[in-house]
């Protein structure tokens, strides 16, 4: 229970948790190592100017860099909304064109538009085919059937995991964490490997069945990064807003302690509140980092190819 609540905590300030209130909570873990534990070390219960001014000094001209980062930021990314109208056109074209194609391979008339029912129709229609490659191969094939019914049962648990977290899903966020149940490379994978090793023994319905699930796996495959690169994008321009609201406010509290330095009382509790005042935005763009490298490095594996941790396989299929 301890492990697990500790696992919860942890998912909570790396991925799901608001990133404005996990900035505040590393702002109060600041105000409790600077306050209560940093008296202790203090003479007088204050702290020396000698080493505070200097210190607020180069947290100020660190604020102004990140106002500068901020405009960098939202700079590229208006930047490339500014394409030609031609760019502009290709990629609504290219939108259309990948939608009429899953259409067609579903044999649905329309599909989705909304990222969770587009992803439910896709994980549903690979289950779907999976049954039927099942049903199309003779119980004679032992061996095969073995290795089939190992494979699909992983893929209706992580199919079935990733549409509980669909489920009455609010944020783009979300829609992300849902896809990462789905490991798409490693199903790629073991399927690869039963064609390789059975592909002999296939009757030919269940060869193109198998065919036509690879294709489903690699419609998920582009799906899941294009939402991811809508989700990075939104979530630099909440970064972007977010800073600015922060940085500022924070610059200005800053500039007028220094301002007024001399007619300030010398209090440890005043050194302390300007300290953590002038920490939040490092403490508001290391929430953000820290939540977009998680789920970029989860969601690693847009090609054939496993890198780093990508899982132990299929139970049941055995790999060379």
């Amino acid at each position: 229970m301890p492990k697990r609540r500790f696992e919860g905590v942890w998912e909570w300030v790396v991925l799901t948790g608001d990133r404005r209130v996990v900035a505040a909570a590393l702002l109060a873990a600041f105000a409790v190592a600077f306050g209560p534990i940093g008296h202790l070390f203090t003479i007088g219960g204050a702290g020396s100017r000698d080493t505070t001014v200097p210190l607020v000094t180069t947290l100020l001209s660190g604020n102004f860099v990140l106002v500068s980062i901020v405009v960098s930021v939202n700079s590229v990314f208006v930047s490339g909304e500014q394409d030609p109208l031609g760019q502009q056109f290709g990629r609504v074209k290219d939108t259309a064109e990948f939608r009429r194609q899953l259409e067609s391979l579903v044999e649905a008339d329309h599909v989705p538009a909304s990222s969770e029912g587009f992803l439910q129709l896709l994980t549903g229609d690979i289950v779907e085919r999976g049954q039927r490659l099942q049903a199309e191969i003779p119980p004679a094939d032992v061996d095969v059937r073995a290795d089939l019914d190992a494979y699909l049962g992983h893929l209706g648990e992580a199919s079935g995991d990733m549409n509980d977290r669909l489920r009455g899903v609010e944020r783009p966020l979300e829609i992300v964490l849902a896809t990462m149940e789905f490991d798409y490379a490693r199903q790629v994978d073991d399927l690869h490997l039963l064609r390789a090793e059975h592909g002999d023994d296939l009757p030919e319905d269940a060869a193109t069945t198998l065919e036509e699930m690879l294709d489903l796996l690699e419609f998920f495959a582009v799906a899941r990064a294009y939402f991811k690169s809508l989700y990075l994008r939104r979530e630099f321009a909440a970064l972007s807003k977010n800073l600015v609201y922060v940085a500022v406010p924070s610059i200005g509290a800053v500039s007028f302690f220094l301002l007024h330095l001399s007619g300030l009382p010398s209090t440890h509790a005043l050194v302390v509140a300007v300290h953590v005042v002038a920490l939040a935005p490092f403490a508001l763009l290391s929430a953000y980092v820290v939540r977009v490298a998680a789920v970029s490095r989860r969601t690693e594996s847009p090609g054939l190819f496993l890198f780093g941790d990508g899982g132990e396989g299929v139970p049941g299929v055995s790999s060379r």
